[in-house]
């Protein structure tokens, strides 16, 4: 008859025996047990069904209106890909015009300048969009292997974890921010890698001779035999010398790496400071200076030592990091606050002779 809808017969087994048939998915299966229960147990109430399954009663009436007893497959996720898609709008005549302009400029102004001037030249309206499609379609760039590569890097940093992203997840444990000093020495350049914990600012730097990323491997593998190898998150900004060598160290020590972002100083604000604090109260009255590494090392070492132990710390409710972090970490980090000099000179000089 016309006009009468045919409810579905409660047959669970049934269902059952079809879904084993057409090896649906778990999903699928879960979905299909919420049918089952809805038009036997449940008294075909949707509230009582999505209460018992703890899935929204929205949801279950979404499901429900896409069954079919007859097509046990319709309890299976469908693509969402849209039905309708862009297709390609601009004419051959506008990308024929626009290639023109492109190649006239050298392939140097960019999508609005070229707006601009095809507008003024052909007297027609033209999207930025469109030019974006043409330049990307023919490659018309000044270096289009440059441009691969950007476009390489661009990837590669979309897929990294930003410090405000792991924030919001959680981070468990203690945090450690790693950046780079570069400074200039009567004419020499030197680098000192500096490492900061987050919540109880206790710190670590050494003096080398280059920046680069077995350097950063090296600085790694001093921080985490000081750490007892307890990091298991650390925090650096995008420079060279935290790739290359220094993301596979990473891994193989189970370290997780998360990212600041972009032009984001704020990003690491703890770390910027214990930078500058190095500079004007180690550096400054530093009798060795940064004329040789070993003897740079070892006055470092032992101002370190005072920073950690002895300097109270207003962030710290002038308490000294080890003290901090002995009531904070006391499982995780090594250092106590009653042997904090011997535990520091120890491990350091033991670092130093490796």
């Amino acid at each position: 008859m016309y006009g009468i809808t045919i409810k579905p017969r409660p047959q669970g087994d049934h269902w059952r025996a079809l879904a084993d048939y057409w090896h649906i998915s778990e999903a699928a299966r879960q979905r299909l047990e919420w049918l089952i229960f809805y038009y036997s147990v449940g008294r075909q109430n949707a509230r009582k069904t999505a209460a018992y399954f703890g899935t929204s009663a929205k949801t279950f009436h979404k499901w429900k209106g896409r069954f079919s007893p007859q097509v046990i497959q319709s309890l299976e996720e469908a693509s969402r890909a849209p039905v309708k898609r862009r297709t390609w709008e601009v004419t051959a005549q506008e990308e024929l015009r626009i290639i023109k302009l492109r190649n006239q400029t050298e392939c140097k102004w960019g999508k609005a300048k070229l707006k601009t001037l095809y507008e003024q030249q052909y007297r027609k309206q033209i999207s930025t969009w469109k030019i974006e499609r043409v330049v990307r379609k023919h490659q018309l760039y000044p270096d289009p292997k440059e441009q691969e590569r950007k476009a390489k890097r661009l990837k590669l940093a979309s897929k990294k974890t930003r410090i405000h992203q792991a924030r919001k997840e959680g981070i468990s444990g203690p945090l450690w921010h790693v950046d780079t000093v570069i400074l200039w020495w009567y004419g020499v350049r030197r680098v000192i890698f500096t490492a900061l914990e987050d919540t109880s600012r206790l710190a670590f730097a050494r003096v080398y001779t280059s920046g680069t990323s077995v350097q950063a491997v090296d600085f790694l593998n001093r921080l985490t035999y000081l750490c007892r190898d307890n990091i298991r998150v650390i925090h650096s900004d995008n420079g060279g010398e935290f790739a290359k060598s220094f993301i596979p160290a990473c891994k193989q020590l189970k370290i997780q790496q998360v990212y600041s972002r972009v032009r984001t100083p704020k990003d690491n604000p703890q770390l910027e400071r214990f930078n500058r604090t190095l500079q004007d109260e180690w550096l400054a009255y530093s009798e060795v200076g940064l004329d040789e590494i070993e003897p740079a090392n070892h006055d470092l070492t032992e101002w370190l030592v005072e920073y950690n132990s002895i300097r109270p710390h207003q962030a710290l409710d002038y308490k000294t990091p080890l003290a901090y972090a002995a009531a904070y970490f006391p499982k995780v980090l090594p250092m106590s606050p009653a042997s904090t000099s011997f535990s520091w000179l120890g491990y350091n000089l033991r670092l130093n002779g490796r």
